[in-house]
């Protein structure tokens, strides 16, 4: 039963999530009423759900919030701010009901029944609690009418073979459908495997129902409500042909006997199982399943370096095979890890909310391209900077709306929060239509702080990279959303964790935009394999541009660090030199162009070796301090290569050359 229970706590969780994101969408459209239907539904489920797995209090609770959006979609209740603000409410104690197993203390009790009453309240005496059974769709209220209104379903029913091991029992679903009318109903047996074969926990068999009733084909669907996922449903309304005068009369019928139904319009795939589209699986098994192809892929190159000093075609062969489908199957495992970024947005949409109506401010908040996928590990570490960012959107960048119009701007603000793929990079921008940052504010702040000096010429771009210094704030007092120096720091280091990098744009009067670029995964990456000083290094291929064999000669305007590549200055770096603090006097080596931030900088390295899969792995605590460093990696000789980080070799080396040109 405890494994039941996990299943159902997970999803009520989506169904909370799913009725929040409704509740938000009807927000801006009270009376659209597939908003309104879906919320109704969710609501029903859980309630039905919770019912099957012991959780009376969350099934009671919900009863009264799903009574309440039952008269919003028949009309008697219209939707207002009120009954919106009380529902978020009401999530919010779900959530928190099914997240602590229902328990509740003193205090916990009490704001359950002031919830309750207020959820209650919102029928204004319109309807009384009744004693419906909560487990089964309410179907109270059908009654047949006259004969012309009356038709004739052809239900096709066929549980998947699992059907059974969530609780489920189909022989409740045919009793609710004989309360809607009168019906007749077949079972097909054919699929029953022999004494031997058989498994008491699977479901061999599928039924046809003949349904006369009064209801729609939606409210007949609403039987199979919690079980439509784990089953093949058909409800075909067909021209009444008479239903038999015994209900619920089960047959069966031989496979001579279903022919005549086939060409009645029965669907020929009768007894065929359903593909199942989806199925949920545990993260952690994704994580293992990760950890074994990073392995398989170690294992690959040390296989394909036996391959070269042997130099037996026959392990040639199998080597490139293998590497082939050792390929395929690590693209596989990543795109199961990928999640859309949109599961992470509907908090977001709730904050904006919140927060706008504890500022006194109108927002509107807009998403686009929130279908873009993102590596579920990177997606784990990204929630709390994007909410950090959001919050200081809405704290700082959005006016009043007083202030607003006395600039010229809308009373309501507007928050893009915008996600779309480039090449091997995820970029996520926050842009608010706000006040702006103003360098010169920030410029005074960091010279009353010491940061920098007066005598210090910093661009508007360097001075707006300030904020990102820990302890820097702009904020004229402290709130408790905002203004206490701790954050942008944090932000940024956690979307350096993983491997990202932030860029801030604003304008004052303006707005801001807030850049951040993001691999798509952490676990394995394309690389380049260097040599320098003898030691092994793998440069992310994903920032590299191209390579040059470069001669010492043109290479020793040690001055201002420049070369020039195909009629271009670039920006050089000698790694040898800024590891070991000794340089490589070789008479060739070779100099790798990487992109930092919009412009090229060169990697001066001993030698190419080539391309190269890295398994991730981290360097473990003792080495924390290596900031120019986001993992290691085990060749195919066994030997370990460093992974750069190559936004943290340059953003040192140039901000070293800041300090000594000062």
């Amino acid at each position: 039963m405890e494994l039941f229970q996990v299943k159902y706590k997970e999803e009520a969780i989506e169904l909370i999530e799913g009725m929040e994101k409704s509740l938000l969408a009807m927000e801006s459209n009270y009376n659209d009423p597939d908003l309104i239907e879906d919320v109704f539904r969710n609501m029903h489920t859980l309630k039905g759900n919770s019912s099957m797995f012991g959780f009376k209090l969350i099934a009671d609770f919900t009863h009264h919030l799903e009574s309440v959006y039952d008269l919003v979609r028949s009309g008697e209740i219209k939707i207002s701010k009120h009954i919106l603000n009380v529902s978020f409410s009401a999530l919010d104690h779900l959530s928190s009901l099914v997240n602590n197993d229902s328990t509740l203390n003193g205090q916990g009790k009490k704001s359950h029944g002031e919830l309750s009453e207020k959820v209650i309240s919102l029928t204004n005496g319109a309807i009384k609690d009744s004693s419906v059974n909560h487990l089964a769709p309410n179907l109270s209220g059908i009654k047949l009418s006259d004969e012309s209104e009356v038709k004739t379903y052809r239900i096709l029913f066929t549980p998947n073979e699992t059907f059974l091991l969530n609780g489920s029992n189909p022989l409740t679903m045919l009793n609710d459908l004989h309360q809607l009318g009168e019906c007749e109903v077949n079972a097909f047996t054919d699929n029953i495997p022999t004494l031997e074969n058989y498994e008491v926990d699977k479901c061999y068999t599928s039924w046809e129902i003949l349904l006369k009733t009064s209801a729609d084909a939606n409210r007949i669907r609403e039987v199979f409500e919690f079980v439509e996922h784990n089953c093949t449903l058909e409800i075909i309304e067909v021209p009444d042909k008479g239903v038999s005068k015994n209900p619920c009369n089960t047959v069966e019928l031989k496979s001579e006997e279903i022919l005549p139904l086939l060409s009645d319009g029965l669907p020929a795939a009768i007894n065929k199982r359903q593909v199942i589209a989806s199925i949920r699986v545990p993260s952690e098994r994704l994580d293992n399943l990760m950890n074994l192809v990073s392995e398989l892929m170690t294992l690959q190159a040390k296989l394909a370096t036996l391959t070269e000093q042997t130099q037996q075609p026959e392990l040639l062969g199998v080597s490139e095979n293998l590497e082939k489908i050792s390929t395929r199957l690590r693209d596989n495992a990543f795109s199961m890890c990928l999640v859309p970024i949109e599961n992470m947005v509907t908090p977001f949409h709730r904050l904006v909310r919140d927060l706008a109506s504890e500022l006194n401010k109108e927002i509107e908040f807009i998403t686009d391209g929130t279908e873009t996928e993102l590596d579920k590990n990177i997606m784990e570490g990204l929630s709390d900077p994007l909410m950090h960012l959001l919050r200081n959107s809405i704290d700082h960048g959005i006016e009043d709306p007083a202030v607003r119009l006395a600039c010229g701007k809308p009373s309501h603000g507007k928050i893009l929060f915008k996600a779309y793929c480039a090449g091997t990079n995820v970029y996520i921008e926050i842009e608010d239509d706000g006040k702006g940052i103003d360098p010169e504010k920030v410029k005074r702040k960091a010279i009353a702080k010491g940061i920098i000096s007066q005598e210090d010429n910093l661009t508007d771009k360097e001075i707006l990279n300030l904020i990102f210094l820990p302890g820097f704030s702009t904020a004229e007092q402290v709130s408790g959303i905002s203004g206490r120096g701790v954050g942008m720091d944090v932000v940024k280091r956690k979307i350096s964790e993983i491997r990202g990098q932030i860029k801030i744009n604003s304008e004052v009067n303006k707005g801001t935009r807030i850049i951040i670029k993001l691999p798509i995964t952490v676990s394995i990456i394309d690389g380049l394999l260097v040599k320098i000083n003898d030691a092994d290094f793998v440069i992310p291929l994903s920032a590299v541009d191209r390579c040059y064999e470069v001669s010492s000669e043109r290479q020793l305007n040690k001055f201002n660090n420049l070369i020039v590549l195909d009629g271009e200055q670039i920006p050089f770096i000698s790694l040898s030199e800024e590891f070991d603090g000794r340089e490589n006097f070789s008479s060739n080596r070779e100099i790798v162009i990487i992109y930092y931030d919009e412009r090229k900088v060169g990697l001066i390295v001993d030698r190419v070796v080539g391309k190269f899969q890295a398994v991730l792995k981290p360097l473990g605590k003792y080495f924390l301090h290596m900031d120019n460093i986001s993992g290691a990696t085990i060749l195919g000789n066994g030997k370990i290569a460093l992974v750069l980080d190559t936004n943290n070799v340059t953003e040192q080396f140039l901000n070293k050359k800041t300090v000594y040109s000062c």
